[in-house]
């Protein structure tokens, strides 16, 4: 019985050991994201409404590689990291911005739902943006 005992509490470690592996390297993959987001994106709808020109100086671009991300507001240069935790979960961090005065009337509110951001799909080479409320932001490809 003592056999049994010891028999099992090993192999019970020897399976919590290879899942710990096997969870850090699911972890460290989960950073990297996906190759269909590295793309260059123009911002087309903000909130539910069309952006124009009017909102900003001139449409607002992000382009992702597979960890990190530039653009800009449409006036001021945007950078920081890409951070994903697993298919359809992206979040913008660290994000920084330029302070030029600008005349984008929408910029404050695009440079917040980028902040908030946690998830995204992939449509007809377009992308949605999502938070936890529900969908912020669509791109096109540029």
């Amino acid at each position: 019985m003592l056999c049994i005992a010891v028999s099992l509490a090993c192999s019970c470690k020897s399976s919590k050991d290879a899942n710990s592996t096997a969870n850090s390297t699911t972890s460290t993959n989960a950073q990297t994201v996906e190759k269909k987001l590295q793309q260059n994106w123009v911002l087309e709808n903000l909130n539910g409404k069309v952006v124009t020109e009017k909102d900003f100086s001139s449409l607002p671009r992000i382009v992702m590689t597979s960890s990190t991300f530039s653009g800009s507001t449409g006036c001021n240069a945007i950078k920081g990291n890409l951070v994903s935790k697993g298919a359809g979960l992206v979040q913008f961090q660290n994000l920084t911005s330029e302070t030029k005065k600008c005349d984008a009337k929408k910029e404050n509110e695009f440079l917040q739902l980028l902040r908030t951001n946690s998830g995204y799909s992939i449509e007809n080479n377009k992308l949605f943006l999502s938070n936890q409320f529900g969908l912020t932001m669509s791109f096109k490809k540029g």
